[in-house]
């Protein structure tokens, strides 16, 4: 006669089949506590015959003195259930600003990201919700923050998801479950310090809570899926003012709208663009930067390694901050020698020269001299026909509408201080190739974007 299946791990099967398609590969996160090794256990038992692929990773953080003997026993787990391991030993940076225990979860999901599965099954469960929203209560944290964790999720910038399929569940329940099936697993002596911010909740200020109410986890991961519902809502309305659904994309700004709408628009384009979140007052200032400036006023702001501009009416982030704050103050110089590629360096791109006739630079051997590329530095001038006037090369962007934060990133070709050629705009009445002539038709490369000419 077949045993009767476990209802927690009858669940766990069914939110697999739910979730994950047929077939999947899922690796579970393996510390060898309680709950990675009842995860481990129910999905090696029944999802494995129901056709999945379950690997392990164990991440040895070097922290404990014991963290060799814990990896030791997490093979002896694996190999016990016939289930695939890897080990990655991760440093982590004991001064960084996050605090040890934000470091080490930073080093443990770059293991997880950088694993070949589509999906990484984890075993957070219902105490450890419950405990997340309160310490994001804490912090004041936004919505998005108190709707702590969802069951399935992808991780940021990677085509890989996080699955936790034990939400539901608390750690009393889990513990029944290891052992009624007698299991063994390991305990890490660090769970008894309360100088982490997690145990402190866990040690001193959930057995009060449990003293006088009851149910109060339960209570709080309630209250976190009605955060996240209106977290959902907010994101639809900030879709509705105009938040772009793709990142990268430029974020209209409607000036009608309220302070409150203005604050979630600039929250969901942060998220969407993966930018971290400023400040409330922070954030504040940002907004009436990028909504009350003036049409023609250049508005640009650095936040966390990214800068916000604001064109027209329309902001954009720009990562590529070492060419972005290319100016005056920071000038550089590439001499060019009649060469076909001209790489400008540090990450300003490449100029590509086609050889073609009755188009471009005039191939003419006649004009000797420097020749180089450089950032604007103000005041240039240049005639882009014979029959029309000489223009200031600021009017020129202006009137071609090449966005404030692009200006001054334009690498510019001289000749002997003459100004032959700026991308976007043209090149120089006076060095422009006659019909039939031979000439160089420039073009201006970076990764990732369209050449410009």
């Amino acid at each position: 006669m077949t045993e009767p299946i476990h209802p927690i791990a009858a669940e766990v099967q069914a939110r697999v089949a739910r979730a994950i398609p047929p077939g999947s590969a899922l690796c579970v996160g393996l510390s060898g506590g309680l709950d990675s090794t009842v995860l481990l256990e129910i999905l090696a038992e029944h999802a494995v015959p129901a056709g999945y692929k379950v690997t392990a990773l164990h991440v040895n953080h070097g922290l404990s003195p014991n963290a060799d003997s814990w990896t030791r026993f997490c093979e002896r787990l694996c190999a016990n259930q016939g289930v695939p391991l890897a080990i990655e030993n991760v440093r982590v940076n004991a001064t960084s600003p996050e605090g040890l225990e934000g470091a080490a979860r930073t080093a443990r999901y770059a293991a997880f990201a950088a694993r070949p599965e589509p999906f990484i099954a984890l075993a957070h469960h219902l105490d450890d919700q419950a405990e997340t929203v309160l310490m994001q209560l804490l912090r004041g944290t936004g919505l998005k923050g108190i709707a702590a964790m969802p069951e399935l999720r992808p991780l940021l910038g990677m085509q890989r998801q996080v699955f936790r399929p034990l939400l539901d569940y608390s750690r009393v329940q889990l513990k029944a479950y290891a052992e009624e099936r007698m299991l063994k697993w390991i305990e890490d002596e660090s769970n008894a310090s309360t100088r982490f911010d997690r145990n402190y909740l866990r040690l001193e200020v959930g057995p009060r809570f449990d003293e006088r109410y009851a149910g109060w986890r339960e209570a709080l991961v309630r209250f976190a899926r009605h955060a996240a519902t209106g977290n959902d809502l907010l994101d639809q309305l900030a879709a509705m003012d105009g938040v772009p659904s793709r990142p990268g994309d430029p974020l209209p700004l409607d000036r009608g709208l309220s302070t409150e709408r203005r604050a979630n628009v600039l929250r969901a384009f942060l998220a969407r663009n993966a930018v971290a979140m400023p400040s409330e007052v922070r954030l504040a200032e940002i907004a009436r930067q990028l909504y009350e400036a003036r049409e023609d006023a250049r508005v640009r702001m650095d936040h966390a390694g990214i800068s916000i501009v604001r064109h027209k009416d329309a902001a954009r982030i720009e990562r590529d901050l070492g060419v972005a704050t290319a100016s005056p103050q920071a000038p550089w110089r590439v001499d060019w020698h009649r060469e076909r590629e001209v790489d400008l360096g540090a990450d300003r791109g490449v100029i590509h020269f086609d050889a073609t006739k009755g188009e471009g630079i005039a191939a003419d051997p006649a004009r000797a001299g420097r020749w180089y590329f450089a950032p604007r530095s103000g005041g240039e001038t240049i005639r882009l026909g014979v029959d029309r006037p000489t223009r200031t090369l600021k009017n020129l962007l202006q009137e071609r509408e090449i966005p404030i934060w692009q200006r001054e990133k334009l690498p510019l070709l001289f000749h002997e201080d003459r100004l032959v050629w700026v991308p976007g705009v043209g090149i120089a009445a006076d060095y422009a190739c006659p019909e039939g002539k031979e000439g160089f038709q420039p073009s201006w490369r970076v990764a990732g974007k369209t050449p410009v000419c």
